[in-house]
């Protein structure tokens, strides 16, 4: 970004693609993110850049705010995106355990009722709808407010918790019409934590937005107490548990998962199954470059308070919050159901997970895959870049490949939509940044063969996927019944780019 504060930008040869730098991180606010380290220290013009390269980013839904960490500290920062400017900062995090480190990041928008948003002032209003939640090597998870203040911690598993997701389930992405779903209540949102040892925790997303919506209505009371919520943990059978990553997508969808698309089936028919929950795993060891992992285990699942969080998300004020307390609060005790365990303070971190099964399994050694990126629930497409340069787009459902992105080695990839409105009017991308070549290029979904946009920006990029909906979003407000609206409308996916000089650059699709 030049000094007097204009944007720079990149365009396509196509004219189809535009990068541009909208923000940065000023250099005082990298001193203070890097102040315990030697990463500063040198007497080069811009020393963060080996640190910046080791940093975890995690925008919000707008990408208005920023979770930016290294080592045992984070920061959340702001920006206006209307205009070029500086982020400025909001509230810095400290490990609270010495020889702690943050190992993973998520920023994310927490639902808020109309009703509220017209009630609360604005200050007040921003305060209560954003978290930071923090992974650590000790295998902590700790929730904090948007202005640092410590909401809940636990220690689901004793390894160290490398990713954090928010999974929404697919019905809240494939609305027909705007506002109007399908409600499929096996299907539910979820938090994905994966642990370095290949252990997965899946906290139900409807029980912990209401837990943090009581702990921080009650933290303006001046009663905070510390909140229980939902979980089932999972293990794999893997001969040794390593994983680069692994992440939950959910049970059977029993449908086509390209049908909300206007173009033709990419794939076959879907694989038979009846899975309640199903796992992809990119094992570090063994001659698989990655599984699948379902089980049809049917756990029994409480409905008391979840069901009260899915009806009232609307009006959670009042007396809805004094009755939900008696469900969600410690001192009052936490909903009874087989399969569910309460998550209230630390709970023992060594119990075993449910061991789930290999299904299907890719052999091709030494090929590894090393990330795994889910596209929103709706598409059933999952990118997995893998140790060999290649990008493969598989489909969840039939357990096939889609297309395969060869000559990308180094890269990184999200995904993007271009368009507003119902899904049959938007188009999906997949965005591929090759940090050697310094490209960033953008794959039309249903369109396999050549790039339709490649944008040269150079090298020392880092690609961040932005989230779709807040905490709480896919929660069915309105008349009970098999339909309904969802609490919060899911915005077209998109993502940034975070560069080693601590630039911020959007990404923008000309149809």
């Amino acid at each position: 970004m030049d000094g007097d504060g204009d944007a720079r930008l990149f365009t396509s040869k196509n004219e189809r693609v535009t990068v541009k730098v909208c923000a940065q991180i000023p250099a005082t606010l990298l001193r203070l993110l890097f102040e315990d380290s030697d990463v500063g220290s040198s007497s080069e013009p811009w020393p963060f850049e080996d640190g910046l390269a080791r940093t975890t980013y995690a925008p919000s839904i707008s990408g208005t705010y920023l979770a930016v960490a290294h080592a045992t500290r984070f920061m959340l920062l702001e920006c206006q995106h209307d205009t070029c400017s500086k982020y400025r900062l909001v509230s810095v995090g400290e490990a609270p355990v010495s020889g702690e480190t943050i190992t993973s990041l998520l920023c994310r928008d927490i639902y808020l009722p109309q009703q509220q948003q017209q009630n609360l002032k604005q200050q007040q209003q921003a305060s209560r709808s954003l978290c930071v939640v923090a992974g650590y090597s000790s295998g902590y998870l700790r929730i904090y407010s948007m202005y640092g203040h410590l909401m809940t911690t636990h220690r689901f598993h004793p390894q160290p918790l490398i990713r954090i997701r928010q999974r929404m389930p697919a019905h809240a992405n494939s609305a027909l019409t705007a506002g109007e779903m399908r409600y499929a209540a096996e299907d539910t949102e979820e938090i994905c934590l994966t642990y370095a040892d290949g252990t997965v925790v899946s906290v139900d997303g409807r029980s912990l937005y209401l837990a943090l919506r009581l702990c921080l209505s009650e933290a303006l009371d001046g009663g905070a107490e510390e909140p229980v919520f939902q979980y089932k943990k999972w293990s794999f059978e893997l001969n040794e548990p390593l994983v680069s990553d692994a992440v939950s997508y959910g049970p059977s969808a029993h449908r086509d998962p390209l049908a909300a698309l206007a173009k033709s089936v990419l794939t076959s028919s879907p694989l038979l199954s009846d899975a309640t929950a199903r796992f992809l795993v990119a094992p570090q060891h063994g001659d698989a470059a990655f599984g699948v992992f379902m089980t049809n285990e049917h756990a029994a699942t409480s409905v008391s308070a979840v069901d009260i969080a899915g009806r009232v998300a609307a009006r959670v004020t009042g007396a809805v919050l004094h009755m939900a307390r008696s469900y969600f609060w410690r001192s009052s005790g936490a909903p009874s159901g087989g399969g569910l365990t309460d998550a209230g303070g630390v709970p023992a971190s060594g119990e075993a997970g449910t061991t789930v099964p290999c299904t299907f399994a890719v052999r091709d050694s030494p090929r590894k895959v090393l990330d795994i990126s889910l596209a929103p629930a709706v598409y059933g497409l999952a990118a997995l870049t893998d140790s060999l340069g290649r990008i493969l787009l598989f489909d969840l459902e039939s357990c096939e490949a889609v297309q395969m992105l060869k000559g990308q080695r180094g890269s990184q990839c999200a995904w993007l939509e271009s368009g507003n409105g119902p899904m049959d009017r938007r188009r999906m991308f997949v965005v591929v940044y090759t940090s050697r070549r310094g490209t960033v290029e953008l794959f039309e979904l249903g369109s396999p063969g050549q790039a339709f946009a490649s944008v040269f920006i150079g090298p020392g990029w880092r690609l961040v996927q932005c989230p779709e909906q807040p905490l709480g979003g896919s929660l069915p407000v309105g008349p009970v019944g098999r339909a309904g609206r969802r609490a919060a409308l899911p915005v077209p996916t998109k993502c940034i780019l975070m560069s080693s000089k601590g630039e911020m650059a959007s990404i923008d699709v000309s149809i």
